[in-house]
């Protein structure tokens, strides 16, 4: 649970634009004072907290102006606790320049970790963005194999079959990603519109197909609303790493249900599966960044993450229900949206 907070609050600042991160830091920094000045034990290296967050989330100019704040701040606390006679002595001069340069010098330290940090995200998101053209050039060329040789034997086929399979979900984890960041950012455009659930369902699925036959499980669908005002990329999306989560997981002979039907808060999606289930404490981070379930390999743990972040891109709320041995059910509720094409995802007043 704290992982968790910890997380969304990191989220959050880090949409924050820096005038705002600096008013958040020099509140924190008052709050810090306040509390310095009337608490006995000495408050001096909470000090650094507001000036670790100006400088991580709005960088070094910030970062020095709050560190400028709380080192004045430290000073007129400590010299209102020895009275007026004793305001200023050549020994809290010396102190406050100590504490001042120590501030500075860790805002340098936590501006540069986050200038690395920063470099390294975008060259990452580089690098796989490059991924996307050969790896559709790749999915297309096998589409095209497969469906225009008719005298390739059942061997080769089935080669083919688990190449667009493996290159079907390094396109997918390529996809979320990218649009982690996007989403963290409030950079992902989002677009409400009168939706076919058969249509989107269909178009979830047909990219696991191929994968669901090969690993012997059947993908069926309980849809009983036929049309809603969502975001159809993002929801297609969201089941597509929902349905590809349960497959990962299921036995042979089993059943993967998509559903879909009303819900007294909207429109609630689920994607259940009969695999071996999720232990209870993983359960409830599971939507977090790079948590898998113990003894799985493969995946990175961003599936579910871009699956939280875009359903809630949509004012709806994603969870999931799960007893070991009995399977486990993934959902998500949409709200009533307005309808019409690019009015974006408005909650609907009526």
């Amino acid at each position: 649970m704290l992982s968790r907070l910890l997380w969304r609050a990191d989220a959050r600042l880090g949409r924050m634009s820096r005038r705002r991160i600096t008013a958040l830091a020099l509140l924190i920094a008052v709050a810090v004072g306040v509390a310095d000045h009337f608490s006995p034990p000495d408050l001096l290296v909470l000090y650094l907290v507001p000036v670790m967050v100006a400088a991580w989330y709005g960088g070094r100019r910030p970062g020095m102006v709050v560190a400028l704040y709380a080192a004045a701040s430290a000073f007129l606390t400590q010299a209102l606790a020895r009275g007026a006679g004793q305001m200023v002595d050549p020994v809290s001069v010396v102190n406050l320049g100590i504490r001042l340069a120590s501030y500075l010098a860790m805002v340098l330290v936590v501006a540069r970790l986050r200038e690395s940090r920063r470099q390294q995200r975008e060259l990452v998101g580089f690098l796989v963005h490059d991924l996307r053209s050969p790896l559709s050039s790749a999915i297309t060329g096998l589409l095209t194999l497969q469906q225009n040789h008719k005298s390739l034997d059942d061997v080769e086929r089935e080669m083919i079959e688990l190449a667009l399979v493996s290159n079907q979900r390094a396109l997918t984890l390529v996809n979320s990603i990218l649009d982690v960041a996007k989403l963290e950012g409030g950079k992902m455009p989002v677009r409400c519109v009168e939706t076919d659930l058969k249509e989107l369902v269909r178009h979830a699925l047909e990219g696991l197909e191929l994968w669901a036959r090969g690993a012997e499980v059947a993908l069926e669908s309980d849809l009983r609303v036929d049309r809603w005002v969502l975001d159809p990329d993002l929801t297609a999306r969201v089941l597509t790493n929902l349905v590809g989560n349960a497959l990962k997981f299921s036995p042979p002979g089993t059943r993967v249900v998509v559903a879909a039907e009303p819900d007294p808060h909207g429109l609630r999606f689920s994607v259940k599966d009969q695999g071996p289930g999720i232990p209870p404490e993983v359960a409830e981070e599971i939507f977090e960044p790079f948590v898998q379930v113990k003894g799985t390999r493969g995946g990175t743990g961003l599936g579910l993450t871009f699956c939280q972040l875009a359903v809630r891109a949509q004012g709806g709320r994603i969870g999931v229900q799960s007893a070991l041995g009995q399977g486990s059910t993934f959902w998500f509720v949409l709200p009533p949206h307005r309808p019409g094409e690019g009015a974006g995802c408005e909650p609907d007043g009526e």
